[in-house]
């Protein structure tokens, strides 16, 4: 007798990979860091893991490198994002201009994002470097600075640096989203606004902008939350400093887990920047009205 299945049936069993892959690398870590936070926990000592409530939670919120990391992730993350977006549209603006060369362009384009952190990093620390690096070589040479800048060992700079690379990195991803979306805007639309007699800027504004706004609220929220948990780069380019100047929540929360042995306070830490990313990112999308459905006139 031959079993047969519903295509529902089939459906699920083609699902159950997803699923098992999303219970084991997504919700299982997840409800474990929400267990860890509640509780006494120092990796010497596995089996002693008193229960403590919220205490871990008000370490936290208590704790000032808390909160002056927490306002360094703000600036980090909100720099670093609205740079992403302008540069990225303006980068696919032009590469979806009709121009010979422009295909090698857009392969070039990935190099940034394919190049490993670590990598970037290390010679970021290199042209960044006061004494030796290539940056305050070129821009003494040009006449634009009197004086070597310390660009990894004073406070705004170092976040400055820390900024540009993770622009250069991951503009990449902003330019290739909005490329696509702009091979689709239909020609018409433009050859009518010419017609009328409508300018580069309002055809931008009138159009092009409409047209992206979809694209652009998915792309900054997804740079958003991965810069926001973004813990590499500022690590291998700072190590959090000078001092705590380059420190986000991230980093933060790896401190207090590692290097402190403070598994517990770590994981709140965690659960803290998973309910401001999702409170953010919901709070974002409400007002930017993404996914809403225009009405019937």
């Amino acid at each position: 007798m031959k079993l047969r299945l519903s295509d529902r049936q089939v459906g699920v069993l083609f699902m159950l990979p997803l699923i098992l892959a999303v219970g084991i690398f997504l919700v299982w870590p997840i409800a474990e860091a929400v267990r860890l936070s509640f509780v006494r926990y120092n990796p010497l000592r596995p089996d002693d893991q008193p229960f403590v409530g919220l205490d871990n939670y008000l370490f936290v919120l208590e704790d000032p490198l808390f909160w002056e990391s927490f306002w360094q992730a703000i600036v980090w993350t909100g720099w670093s994002t609205v740079l992403q977006a302008v540069i990225g549209v303006g980068l696919a603006l032009l590469l979806h201009q009709p121009l010979k060369g422009m295909n090698a362009f857009r392969g070039l384009l990935l190099f940034p994002y394919i190049v490993p952190t670590v990598v970037i990093a290390l010679n970021w620390r290199w042209l960044f470097n006061s004494e030796i690096g290539i940056v305050n070589h070129l821009l003494l040479s040009a006449g634009i600075i009197d004086d070597k800048i310390a660009w990894l060992s004073t406070p705004n700079m170092a976040m400055a640096s820390a900024i540009m690379l993770n622009v250069w990195k991951y503009t990449p991803f902003v330019v290739i989203v909005v490329l696509a979306r702009l091979q689709t805007i239909p020609t018409e639309l433009y050859d009518a606004a010419k017609v009328d007699g409508a300018g580069v800027l309002r055809r931008f504004r009138d159009i092009t902008l409409p047209q992206l706004a979809e694209v652009l609220a998915v792309v900054i929220v997804f740079r958003t939350i991965w810069t926001f948990n973004k813990f590499e780069e500022i690590y291998l380019l700072t190590r959090g400093g000078p001092g705590t100047s380059t420190y986000n929540l991230a980093l933060y929360a790896f401190d207090q887990s590692i290097a402190n042995l403070r598994m517990g306070v770590g994981a709140a830490a965690g659960v803290i920047m998973l309910l401001l990313l999702l409170a953010g990112s919901m709070l974002y999308i409400r007002v930017s009205g993404f996914g809403r459905e225009d009405k019937a006139a």
